[in-house]
């Protein structure tokens, strides 16, 4: 990207128009503690010496051959066909459409991801302005508290960690409280005081809970609190109930169609059922046609991203609408389709269920889960530190160690296997398994 600075006669010129006598006064507001006296960067280099050392610095990243982690992030095959859309110019240099009808191509792309989300999870409406799932899920909280006008959310557990933490940053804000809960807490926790109910199924362990059951539950002992359900992995609705058939008030997801690339960037699904669909965050695209006459063209139908005019009174301040990876995602399902998407569904159930039953048949290992898994599951190991070593140095990216995250789990892993994980891999990681545990 070009950048031209201003000369000091512009700034001048600027800052006397404004009414300031130097930049310094633009930054009062900012404690001196906080402000960066000065950058200590390097001196400019030329492009041959600057294209050196950056082939220079990644090298010094390992590429594993295959990998058995996932936790929230995970590889799963992206046709080529992905990465070749969102290279052309027209969709990589594109952001947010400010005037929205002028961009009709960018305005369709939004309104068919938004279609199509629609379609896999069976809900109502769809928005493409979530930057992941943790930030839609924390959304949705928000959400539940301007539908019900209620002050507490409940979490239950088996909620990604990190989910969790920015739940309960975006709640304090609001001065919402949250508590986390077991599952089988939520018949004597739930009381009209409460705004929503958010669960991850599968959850943060790989267990598919019984959202059906849950939102039978909640109807029973309170009329207004929001059924709230979080996926980090949504393939698996190539081959579980969509969130629309169980009574889902609110669905949350982690994109799909993204490299894992160093965790990020990722785009957040965020699907609602009609009658929430003003309390939304984002923008909403439609399909119209002309007042007098049939040709079509798409419009900014719904644009709850408002804090340019509410400014603090907004619903919502986030402020993007993910474009290229949103994108990337409709290419994605669009390249599979329905069979392509069940077929990798059912790999991931398969592959993953074999490693796991093979795991329990080596002495020493466990499997803790009692519930049907999917991708993930827990390992209780004879040897976690040296089934991580042998693992690095066969070239695998380890499973994750529990602990990270709860430091009581010391001898847990979470393992994770998807469809790019082939027999050779499988059958490399299970020997290695034996052999840490001897």
């Amino acid at each position: 990207m070009d950048y031209v600075p201003h000369d000091l006669e512009t700034i001048r010129i600027m800052l006397e128009k404004i009414g300031v006598e130097n930049l310094d006064d633009l930054y009062v507001d900012i404690p001196n503690n906080l402000k960066i006296k000065q950058l200590n960067l390097p001196e400019g280099l030329s492009e041959s010496d600057l294209l050196k050392n950056l082939t220079e610095l990644s090298e010094k990243n390992h590429i594993y051959n295959t990998s058995f982690l996932g936790a929230g992030s995970y590889y799963h095959y992206i046709p080529s066909l992905v990465d070749s859309i969102i290279s052309q110019s027209q969709f990589f240099t594109a952001y947010t459409p400010y005037q929205a009808e002028i961009s009709q191509g960018m305005l369709q792309s939004i309104y068919e991801y938004q279609s199509a989300i629609s379609r896999l999870t069976e809900m109502d409406i769809t928005n493409a302005s979530m930057y992941d799932c943790a930030s839609a899920l924390a959304e949705a909280a928000t959400m539940a508290f301007f539908v019900t006008k209620k002050k507490k959310i409940l979490l239950i557990e088996g909620i990604h960690p990190e989910y969790i933490e920015t739940v309960q940053t975006y709640c304090w804000g609001r001065s919402i409280e949250t508590e986390t809960i077991p599952l089988d807490e939520l018949d004597n926790k739930l009381t009209d005081e409460i705004a929503g109910v958010l669960i991850q199924s599968p959850n943060f362990f790989g267990d598919i809970e019984d959202i059906s059951q849950v939102a039978k539950k909640i109807r029973s002992k309170t009329k207004k609190c929001l059924l709230i359900q979080a996926m980090s992995d949504p393939t698996c609705l190539g081959k579980l109930n969509p969130p629309g058939k169980n009574d889902v008030d609110i669905f949350v997801a982690e994109g799909v169609g993204m490299h894992p690339s160093f965790g990020g960037p990722n785009l957040g699904i965020l699907s609602v059922k009609k009658k929430y669909m003003r309390k939304m965050p984002g923008r909403l695209i439609g399909l119209t046609k002309e007042l007098h006459g049939e040709k079509e063209g798409y419009v900014l139908t719904l644009q709850a991203r408002e804090q340019h005019i509410r400014r603090e009174k907004a619903l919502s301040n986030i402020c993007s609408n993910q474009a290229l990876i949103m994108i990337a995602s409709l290419v994605y399902l669009v390249s599979l389709g329905k069979t392509g998407l069940k077929n990798v569904a059912m790999q991931n159930f398969q592959k993953a269920n074999h490693v796991k039953q093979a795991l329990s048949q080596i002495s020493g290992y466990k499997v803790l889960n009692t519930k049907p898994t999917y991708n993930e599951f827990i390992v209780k190991c004879p040897n976690i530190n040296k089934l991580i070593k042998k693992c690095k140095d066969d070239n695998i990216l380890p499973p994750l160690k529990l602990s990270h995250y709860f430091p009581d789990r010391k001898d847990e892993i979470l393992i994770c296997v998807t469809e790019m994980n082939s027999k050779e891999d499988i059958n490399k990681f299970l020997q290695i398994a034996k052999e840490a545990a001897q």
